[in-house]
């Protein structure tokens, strides 16, 4: 499926819990796509600068994505959002969280 809507999130962790962070990371990326809508989700990890960490999910859909305010999320997204990180808020450096719909897509010759 080719989603028009992406959630990217960048994070930069302490790196005292940082290989804590992303094991946790791995799995809640996994919890995320097994909810209605989510239809993937990508880590990157930054080689030249900050944010370190960035994920890109993509959505099938405005209603099953995460958008908005937290009140108005799913209440299963609210759930997996708060599993876990508690113990890695007070540790994380920056987080930004945003979604973005497609306005144009350009492909290369050939591909």
């Amino acid at each position: 499926m080719d989603s028009d809507l992406i959630c990217v999130v960048t994070t930069d962790i302490d790196r005292a819990v940082e290989e804590g962070f992303n094991e946790w990371y791995e799995q809640h990326i996994i919890d995320v796509v097994q909810q209605p809508g989510w239809v993937r989700a990508t880590r990157y990890r930054c080689l030249d600068g900050e944010p370190r960490y960035m994920a890109v999910y993509d959505i099938a859909s405005r209603t099953q994505g995460a958008i908005g305010s937290y009140s108005e999320w799913p209440e299963a997204m609210k759930r997996i959002q708060d599993a876990g990180y508690e113990g890695y808020w007070p540790r994380i450096e920056s987080y930004r969280a945003r979604n973005y719909e497609r306005i144009s897509q350009v492909h290369a010759p050939g591909s």
